[in-house]
């Protein structure tokens, strides 16, 4: 069997447990951490990534900037930083915590509970954003009427409409 992915294994406080197999977490539905990131420029434009055809969560929906489970042992902004840089290659960029939340998901045999911190990034429309191959199909920059348009569309991940609900204030 292959070794699994390590992430947080929290309680329902999000009190440190330990660590646990990411393909056990959902599984059994024990609860664990996760990060978001908006990235957004300085006029309030959002940027979106769509997953992969191939992702076996959400093939080809849309997506937070950059997002992923925190892995064990690291803290929630540490994770925040990796993620974003891994998926967009964007690094060394100021992050604001903007929303806490935690939301029970299940998808097919998965159940997914857990913990998410947002963070928001501002940086200038002309920055480099580099996909991830492996994660990434398309970034697109969106206006909040965009936006808005592509949550009602409905097309999207269960993060993205979590973020939209507790931090971009848009109800489904």
């Amino acid at each position: 069997m292959a070794v699994q992915e390590q992430i947080w294994h929290v309680d329902e406080n999000d009190q440190e447990i330990g660590q646990q197999g990411r393909d056990d977490s959902r599984m059994t539905g024990e609860r664990y951490r996760m990060v978001r990131v908006s990235i957004e420029d300085d006029e309030g434009n959002v940027l979106l990534q769509k997953r992969l055809e191939t992702k076996k969560s959400y093939p080809g929906c849309w997506d937070t900037s950059a997002g992923g489970n925190v892995d064990y042992p690291e803290p929630y902004k540490e994770a925040a930083e990796r993620e974003l840089g891994e998926e967009t290659g964007i690094w060394d960029v100021p992050l604001e915590e903007v929303a806490y939340f935690y939301g029970e998901v299940v998808e097919g045999d998965k159940k997914m509970n857990r913990f998410t911190k947002v963070y928001r990034a501002i940086v200038a429309r002309t920055v480099e954003v580099v996909p991830q191959p492996e994660e990434v199909a398309e970034l697109r920059w969106m206006t909040r009427a965009e936006l808005e348009e592509v949550i009602y569309e409905g097309h999207i991940t269960d993060g993205l409409k979590q973020t939209a609900r507790h931090y971009y204030g848009i109800t489904i």
